[in-house]
């Protein structure tokens, strides 16, 4: 070989040398790079996950401190501590030596109550108005019926900042008024405080949507004394622009810092109440990218052993791939059954609907769930749970899938899209979980499961299908359809604009005559109510009455159209025309409030009516409840002038002991005496009619027939000795200043 030969080889391994180096380095540069970047995302991901653990773990203090408050408010339910000032006063310093509240108050609806400070001083004719603005409205939730939790304010008996939980206080099925406890943020300072954050590296704090601490772990990264996250010269000036943006539109956020020449990042997250976000704080690199960072100085330490490089690169990212599937079966898996939760069950419902196969989606439910937890433990409720969960996978196809969302509640897509073959599927689950489970584990409980089903829908839709049988056992599944949607859309959108349309006047009082059967002469109205919308169109009572007789706000129609007829009478009495006596319904639930007669007198008066004007209707199921206790409220209404009627006599399970036992002074037959029928049962329901007016009439009790449509119907009424009529055959209900013009007019 000579010169020019070797320095040529020379020349080539040094170019392959060279050019093998360049390689190794763009490799190891874009290996690095990548690495990088994955174990960014990763360590995002485990902070995200993290976080949302704390949170529920914050959640889950607050819902017990306000489990604790719905015992001790369940405790007045039942009993007559209510009724009695010292017996309360002893139990709220009894229950807060208990369980330490910094304050235990009760604020009644109306009236004066009591608040205990945890030093044992117990303030008197305590009401609404004394409380802090931000407590007044936590506690009004809870007048709503809703639990409250207030916003941190300044407390007048302790130097510190509290906030409070507040549940609502039923008495015979209303609301009467508020539990509420005052407490720190400390109670979550044994959360914060935990060393197990990121491994141990990182640490939670709890801040506001101002970004200032509420509550600092002990463990804080930065030890510097700090009053908020922007604080000092950590963090760029664009980093502290787009956190305070995230916090001003109740978003999540990450971001990076600088301490002591260290790279840091964090990640805030809303607790979804009061303005409070979880913010954690970590070193960067120093959880999900421990193994990286060994890796990446092994890489520097042996850049020219390209074998052992190999080696180790593929052992490095193999690491990590196995670390980013641990936190990616953490992010999309639920940890008691194994099953995908529902982060997981979306992504795959998107990359499914790419398919354009026809499918449904089926949510699952089981019955009161919660009563198995606490009958049996939560150990056995997991166990069930996860019982479900292969009971569903045992009957998927291929190609199927499904998820844990909540709680009890699954949802699965289905790759069918018949009514009757997804029926007869899911009832085979439905069937198999009750069998199987009657003998299920060391205790003997049949589970029974239930199903709402969205055809080519979406997991909301078939929930939506899922609450319309929540509370039946009689249907155990229920299809989603458009009149469902509207149904459930129809009742949130009255719920949400009902008080804002009594505060308008929306409510609009509508008059029907009641007359003379003997001379057809006016005797007197019904009033009526009907709903005028801003548009000019009418939502009629069939819409919303029985929704308002199930959440509670009758109470205040009622009041407000007592008002109503008030106002009417008043204009009558004003123009010089001779007013007539206006009935007008009330609901049971006013009648179990004490002061109802005395507010009832308080309107009459503001408005100068007399009140032998105005007849009180309630319908017969008022008196199933305690007669005892009606009978009193009619006695009081009775001495203050006011006349009760009952109303749709005979359209349920009427007694007749009802006329002798309660002391009204009208009685409305319910128009279904009038419906055309076969002759031998128009003649029963006569005798029955005749024995009921004859009797009303001897205990110096009024009738009034309703619904009268005809000549015939007036002719039969009359012949049974009926006093008065009220129906179409006379007018329908019209407008207050209809009925006025018509019938109203001075002379």
């Amino acid at each position: 070989m000579n010169e020019e030969e070797l320095k040529k080889r020379i020349i080539r391994v040094t170019v392959i040398v060279v050019i093998c180096s360049i390689l190794l380095c763009v490799s190891v540069f874009c290996t690095s790079k990548y690495i990088f970047e994955e174990a960014h995302k990763a360590d995002d991901v485990q902070m995200e996950v993290e976080v949302k653990e704390y949170k529920s773990r914050i959640s889950k203090q607050l819902d017990k401190s306000a489990q604790i408050l719905t015992t001790l408010s369940k405790a007045y339910e039942v009993g007559s501590i209510l009724n009695n000032p010292e017996i309360l006063k002893i139990s709220l310093e009894e229950a807060n030596k208990q369980n330490s509240f910094l304050t235990l108050a009760y604020i009644p609806v109306e009236g004066e109550g009591l608040l205990n400070v945890n030093d044992g001083e117990t303030i008197e004719s305590y009401t609404l108005d004394d409380c802090s603005e931000m407590a007044q409205e936590a506690i009004r939730k809870s007048f709503w019926g809703e639990i409250g939790i207030s916003k941190m304010f300044d407390s007048p008996y302790h130097d510190t900042k509290i906030f409070i939980y507040s549940v609502p206080v039923y008495q015979s099925g209303k609301i009467v008024g508020a539990l509420a406890a005052g407490d720190t943020l400390e109670i979550f300072k044994d959360i914060v405080d935990g060393n197990t954050v990121m491994g141990g590296n990182g640490y939670v704090h709890i801040i506001n949507e101002k970004g200032e601490f509420l509550l600092r772990s002990e463990n804080t990264l930065v030890k510097a004394d700090m009053s908020s996250i922007f604080d000092g010269p950590y963090m760029s000036e664009k980093t502290k622009t787009d956190a305070r943006l995230a916090l001003e539109n109740g978003e999540s956020f990450h971001g990076n810092f600088e301490y002591e020449g260290k790279k840091c990042h964090f990640y805030m997250e809303s607790m979804d109440f009061n303005g409070w976000y979880i913010f954690c704080a970590n070193k960067m690199w120093s959880s999900a990218l421990s193994s990286g960072r060994l890796f990446l100085v092994i890489i520097y330490g042996f850049i020219g052993i390209l074998f052992v490089m190999l080696i180790l690169l593929y052992g490095g990212y193999y690491k990590f791939r196995q670390s980013a599937g641990n936190l990616i079966r953490l992010a999309y898996y639920d940890q008691v059954t194994g099953a995908k939760n529902t982060a997981g069950f979306d992504e795959e419902f998107q990359n499914f609907l790419k398919k354009n196969q026809r499918y449904s989606v089926a949510a699952l439910n089981i019955h009161n769930f919660k009563g198995i937890n606490d009958l049996f433990g939560k150990k056995s409720g997991n166990d069930v749970l996860c019982f479900l969960k292969k009971t569903i996978e045992e009957n998927l196809k291929e190609g199927e899938f499904f998820c844990r969302d909540s709680a009890d509640l699954f949802y699965v897509l289905l790759l069918d899209y018949d009514e009757k073959i997804i029926t007869d599927r899911t009832r085979d689950i439905i069937q198999l979980v009750s069998k199987t489970s009657a003998a299920f584990g060391e205790y003997s409980y049949e589970i029974s499961i239930y199903s709402g089903i969205a055809i080519e829908g979406n997991r909301d839709k078939a929930l939506v299908a899922l609450q319309s049988i929540q509370n039946s056992h009689y249907t155990d599944i229920a299809f989603y359809t458009q009149t469902l949607y509207e149904k459930t859309r129809n009742k949130i959108e009255i719920e949400s604009c009902m008080h804002l349309a009594l505060q308008n006047r929306e409510y609009k009082l509508f008059l029907q005559p009641k007359n003379d059967l003997k001379t057809g002469r006016i005797i007197g109205a019904e009033a009526l109510v009907r709903w005028k919308k801003p548009d000019g169109t009418y939502r009629y009572p069939n819409e919303f009455i029985p929704l308002f007789a199930a959440n509670g706000f009758c109470r205040d129609l009622d009041m407000y159209m007592v008002e109503r007829v008030c106002e009417q009478i008043r204009s009558w009495i004003d123009a010089g025309i001779e007013p007539i006596p206006v009935s007008v319904n009330q609901s049971k639930l006013l009648f179990t409030e004490a002061d109802y007669p005395s507010r009832l007198e308080q309107t009459v008066k503001r408005y100068k009516v007399p009140s032998s004007l105005i007849t009180l209707e309630i319908l017969e199921d008022v008196a199933t409840d305690d007669l005892e206790h009606l009978n009193v409220q009619i006695k009081l209404l009775h001495e203050k002038g006011f006349k009760v009627s009952m109303d749709d006599f005979g359209s349920g399970y009427s007694s007749l002991t009802m006329l002798y036992q309660l002391k009204i002074d009208e009685l409305k037959l319910d128009r279904g005496f009038l419906k055309p029928v076969s002759e031998e049962n128009r003649k029963r329901r006569q005798i029955i009619l005749h024995q009921i007016i004859q009797l009303a009439k001897k205990l110096g009790i009024s009738t009034v027939a309703e619904g009268i449509e005809t000549t015939r119907e007036r002719d039969t009424m009359l012949a049974l000795s009926c006093d008065f009529g009220q129906g179409y055959l006379y007018d329908k209900p019209v407008s207050a200043g209809e009925f006025s013009e018509k019938y109203m007019k001075n002379g």
